[in-house]
């Protein structure tokens, strides 16, 4: 599977009104597309910042609603409300899992960037580890590790029921786990806490 990320930055005071285009407008047109598995949209409103992704069955999939022109169109709709160009990036999604009828309103990012030789294995230490712990924390909603083995990052998103919960993963210890198990990572960008926008939806 794979996954098309946009980060945008809107203009003050329009976020909402932003957000409503996404929900209403850009995620109905989104299911409508071939191989499409998944939409998520994040906002942090302390920054007026958002990112939406987009997943699908095959890079042929992907590639295809850019080609057609579908990408450009959705895009059409919220510029306007924009700061500037969003930035685009292309993933591999390498772990995912999402709890059946739970609607996360928390997400934590995490990104970082390391050594290609290593992707393999820190994934593997995702899988058998850090997912399985993560199980086991409150409100724990799902989560998604994406990887671009062309620049060697990669970006963890955990959801999650409550900020309370999301915050009480950091103390007890299972958010260190998730730092260290991407061994490889030369460095790491760091974590962001949004809220996960109207719109959530995936077909897993």
């Amino acid at each position: 599977m794979y996954a098309r990320v946009i980060t945008a930055q809107y203009q003050p005071g329009k976020l909402d009104e932003g957000s409503q285009i996404f929900r209403d407008s850009i995620v109905p047109a989104t299911r409508q597309t071939q191989g499409f598995r998944g939409v998520l949209g994040l906002v942090d409103p302390s920054t007026n910042k958002a990112i939406a992704i987009a997943l699908r069955e095959t890079e042929a999939d992907l590639q295809a609603t850019e080609s057609s022109g579908f990408v450009q169109e959705q895009f059409a709709k919220l510029m306007p409300l924009l700061a500037g160009v969003p930035a685009v990036e292309i993933y591999e999604v390498r772990v995912q899992e999402m709890q059946q009828g739970e609607t996360p309103t928390y997400a934590r990012v995490l990104t970082g960037t390391g050594q290609l030789s290593k992707m393999d294995e820190g994934m593997q230490i995702i899988r058998d580890s850090v997912l399985p712990a993560a199980r086991q924390q409150p409100g724990f909603n799902g989560g998604m590790w994406l990887l671009d083995r062309s620049t060697g990052k990669v970006m963890a998103i955990t959801l999650w029921a409550t900020e309370a919960d999301l915050l009480a993963g950091e103390t007890s210890g299972y958010y260190q786990a998730d730092c260290q198990s991407c061994t490889y990572a030369d460095n790491t960008g760091g974590s962001r806490s949004l809220r996960s926008r109207p719109g959530l939806n995936f077909n897993t």
